[in-house]
């Protein structure tokens, strides 16, 4: 596809900001007009899970992970990625940031503390120090970063089949860091599920979080080192026996299975009708069990018999959902492009509609996972996040946008939702009282 240059974007956007104001809410709300369902015409319900590769080592995987082994706090003796690169055409050095630099132990879940982070996080910790990694010094990245716990992320950055100034590398987005847990049971990876399989989230997030240009190291990053991570990502686990899950052949499988709230301990009435108002409103896309994430899914190819040099990688392999939380844009976040001294530009994305029609985008929100797909269908797509140990893991969506389990439900409740693409589609009601009491059992999952 040819790239467009910062001009032809400017002019782009003088023309299409003529158009009406809804242009594009009416076409993210908007009904494909071919192939209706084509978007999850091979997804199934299966529980499946691609198994861990020959010889990982979960052990090897935390040190390469950045965590001291009382997995709680950092050690980056083994877990910076330098030295000479003949694809980076030079010697990498490293800003000091590791996995752990923003999946800070087990005492977060593997995720971030609540914002303010300098509340809880020293100045001089690499996630500061190296912010230009992530921001290349936009002037939005530092308030960001520290009140909102959110990220600079660019989709295409690291393609050098694009131009620097293709719209699919300027676009960008600002992103939570998940936690990891139960990230054992995703289809997709990171927040828009873009990322298909651990090895290549891993070298990602190495990638753009420890240097300052767009300039890859693939030499740097091994098969084993994502496949020791990923051993070990996939043992950071809720509870030690939704393991069983993975495994067909354990004993406690389809007991896990077939008994979706086998491991949740309800003791009191209210839990108890909670479970039964999230498993009529909430289950339909919460459905993996005990896990409490989306279980739709293609089967992942895997590396399969080629060289292990050169690994396959399956599609995008889980089900997404707009849910109207990026249009909502709580946080008032920018996704214009920084032109430099106070200069700000739009971006314009093309993408392609179910009948193969071209559109031409203004970014003016999160774009989801069409960053990726060029996709109009996927405009704001995130995946379902799981949803055990919720209540220590807020502030919740992808742009922490609710701070509270009772936001999280109130959001689902209110007309930003049942606008949505998604949530037209999935209208909820409940009374006051089967709120309360769904809240009661979210925050004992």
């Amino acid at each position: 596809m040819k790239s467009l240059t910062i001009t032809s974007i400017i002019a782009a956007a003088a023309l299409l900001t003529a158009c009406d104001e809804g242009d594009n809410t009416d076409l993210r709300k908007g009904k494909p007009t071919v192939n209706s369902g084509s978007y999850n015409l091979h997804l199934s319900n299966k529980l499946r899970y691609d198994a861990l590769k020959p010889g990982a080592d979960a052990e090897a995987g935390r040190a390469r992970f950045g965590v001291a082994a009382d997995l709680v706090n950092g050690d980056d003796s083994g877990a910076l990625f330098t030295g000479a690169s003949q694809v980076f055409q030079g010697e990498v050095t490293s800003n000091g940031r590791t996995c752990f630099s923003c999946h800070r132990g087990a005492d977060e879940d593997f995720g971030l503390p609540p914002p303010p982070l300098s509340a809880s996080i020293p100045a001089d910790d690499p996630i500061f120090t190296g912010i230009n990694a992530d921001a290349q010094g936009d002037p939005d990245a530092s308030n960001n970063l520290e009140n909102h716990g959110l990220f600079k992320y660019r989709f295409g950055r690291f393609n050098p089949a694009r131009t620097q100034d293709d719209p699919f590398r300027t676009s960008f987005a600002w992103r939570k860091s998940p936690t990891l847990v139960n990230a054992a049971f995703n289809h997709g990876f990171l927040n828009d599920g873009r990322s298909r399989v651990m090895f290549e989230t891993a070298r990602g997030a190495v990638f753009s979080h420890t240097q300052d240009s767009d300039d890859r190291f693939d030499d740097l990053f091994s098969n084993k080192d994502g496949a020791d991570i990923e051993a070990f990502v996939f043992s950071i686990l809720s509870d030690p026996v939704l393991a069983a899950l993975r495994d067909p052949n354990d004993p406690m499988h389809d007991t896990l299975a077939s008994d979706p709230y086998y491991t949740v301990e309800l003791s009191t009435k209210a839990q108890k009708r909670g479970r039964k108002v999230f498993d009529e409103n909430c289950f339909v896309c919460h459905d993996t069990p005990n896990v409490f994430n989306n279980r739709s899914n293609v089967e992942a190819l895997g590396a399969g018999d080629r060289p292990e040099n050169f690994p396959a990688f399956a599609p995008s392999t889980g089900r997404t959902f707009n849910i109207g939380v990026s249009e909502r844009n709580k946080h008032n976040l920018r996704f214009t492009q920084d032109l430099g001294g106070g200069n700000f530009a739009p971006i314009v994305i093309p993408l392609a509609k179910e009948n193969g029609e071209r559109v031409d985008y203004v970014i003016d929100m999160d774009i989801g996972l069409a960053g990726t797909t060029a996709r109009v269908e996927d405009l704001g797509r995130f995946k379902v996040p799981q949803l055990r140990n919720l209540a220590k893991n807020g502030p919740y969506f992808h742009d922490n946008s609710a701070d509270t389990i009772e936001e999280v439900v109130d959001y689902f409740l209110s007309s930003d939702y049942k606008n949505s693409h998604d949530g037209s589609k999935h209208p909820i009601k409940m009374s006051a009282k089967e709120r309360a009491d769904l809240i009661e059992f979210l925050k004992v999952l």
